[in-house]
């Protein structure tokens, strides 16, 4: 990891726009690119630090007069940066790294994640997921071993990258008319994404141009497509096309793929490796409601949207309270004449005080410009939602609260609110 990190920046932006960018940057984020700026990791040992982390907090409860301080200070750096050519010093050694990584999500990251999240952050510049330099498999064996992938949604598109990328021929069976699984198939009104987006998206495809911390449908679609268009990975596709059968030959080691498109036209592939990519919520499931053969109104499942719906008005009836719903019901809500929904179980959720707001152009210009932000910002959304919320889904049998929470920790995440952003 140490060494001269690879990538290039360049800033050429005068003082005034880059002093209005870090009014809107994450300072606990600003802070890990300054030591990349500089070299200097002595900010990790100064009293100036995050308070405090929790999901989709971008400050770490940091007061107004210490994120003045960082910003002060992070403008006199990037101004030095840029006039001096944008030259990177070393990058920071492993260690630095993992004491960078406690800093900025105010805790203790095990150490057997330092491997991992150097390999997903790429702070060297190296993509090490890349199969396309390997020595271990020969290209001539590559070329011959032929993937199937079943299903373009977000990890068929991650396949098919990959496999162009290590020089295997594949082919991609998806059964819409375009890529996008989840995303070009969910269109009811609301439908966003609930993982931040700058979490949400390839870690070789970062984008910066996010318009919502949390993207509704449209832009998520676009997401994948400009993908697959960036990558020139169309030719791989074949839409509107289901698979209806494999069968794996003993003997010939190989696959035998039946699909038949839309017209009715059906083929056969043979493949070394099938790759299932076919999501698990794809199959839309009706509930079975008495009566609603014979229903004169309009109805649809919300994961198969009708266009023609108009809720104005209306009198609407939601059948179930999960993800979707939380989605739908607030969006309609203001619109219909009277809505009911009919809720089994009561679903479990946290506060998220930013899942409508929009990206500032400051951050934005932070994300584009500022060495390895995009890549601290990222790892500041994963570890609170995912490893760093480990300890929260174990069951405690002793804590008195089963009927509303698991353990003390999973108490605090459902039922304490996190501090006002600042």
């Amino acid at each position: 990891m140490s060494g001269t990190a690879q990538s290039s920046f360049s800033i050429p932006d005068d003082d005034a726009l880059i002093a209005s960018a870090l009014e809107e940057a994450s300072i606990p984020t600003l802070m890990m690119s300054m030591i990349h700026m500089s070299g200097d990791a002595s900010l990790l040992d100064g009293a100036i630090r995050p308070a405090g982390v929790f999901i989709n907090e971008y400050q770490g409860y940091m007061s107004e007069e210490d994120k003045a301080t960082v910003r002060a200070r992070a403008l006199e750096m990037i101004k030095n940066f840029r006039d001096g050519g944008c030259q990177l010093p070393s990058s920071p050694s492993p260690a630095t790294i993992h004491r960078m990584m406690n800093f900025i999500v105010a805790g203790d990251v095990p150490e057997d994640y330092v491997p991992m999240m150097l390999e997903e952050m790429e702070l060297d510049g190296i993509d090490q997921r890349s199969d396309a330099c390997s020595d271990e498999v020969p290209a001539k064996a590559r070329a011959q071993h032929k993937v199937l992938v079943i299903g373009g949604g977000m990890s068929g598109v991650l396949a098919a990258y990959r496999l162009q990328e290590a020089g295997i021929p594949f082919v991609v069976i998806e059964k819409n008319s375009a890529v996008g699984g989840t995303w070009f198939e969910n269109r009811y009104p609301g439908a966003r994404v609930d993982v931040g987006n700058h979490l949400y998206s390839y870690s070789f495809e970062p984008a910066h141009h996010w318009t919502q911390y949390f993207s509704q449908q449209k832009e998520l679609q676009q997401y994948f497509e400009g993908v697959v268009y960036h990558h020139q990975l169309e030719q791989h596709f074949r839409f509107n096309t289901e698979v209806t059968g494999a069968v794996f030959d003993e003997v010939s080691k190989e696959w035998t793929v039946n699909t038949i498109d839309k017209d009715g036209v059906e083929e056969q592939y043979v493949a070394n490796s099938v790759i299932s990519a076919v999501g698990q919520l794809n199959r839309p499931v009706l509930p079975d409601i008495p009566g609603v053969d014979s229903f004169v109104g309009q109805w649809c499942h919300s994961a198969a949207w009708d266009d023609s719906i108009d809720c104005r008005g209306k009198k609407v009836v939601v059948v179930g309270s999960g993800a979707s719903a939380f989605q739908l019901v607030p969006t309609i809500a203001s619109d219909v004449g009277q809505l009911t929904v009919f809720q089994r179980s009561a679903p479990w959720m946290f506060e998220n005080p930013i899942y409508h707001e929009e990206v500032p152009q400051g951050k934005k210009w932070c994300l584009q410009n500022l060495p390895f932000y995009t890549r601290w910002f990222r790892f500041l959304i994963f570890w609170p939602a995912c490893d760093g919320a480990y300890d929260t889904v174990f069951v405690d049998p002793e804590w008195p609260h089963q009927e509303r929470s698991i353990n003390e920790m999973n108490d605090c995440l459902l039922y304490t609110s996190p501090s006002p952003r600042d």
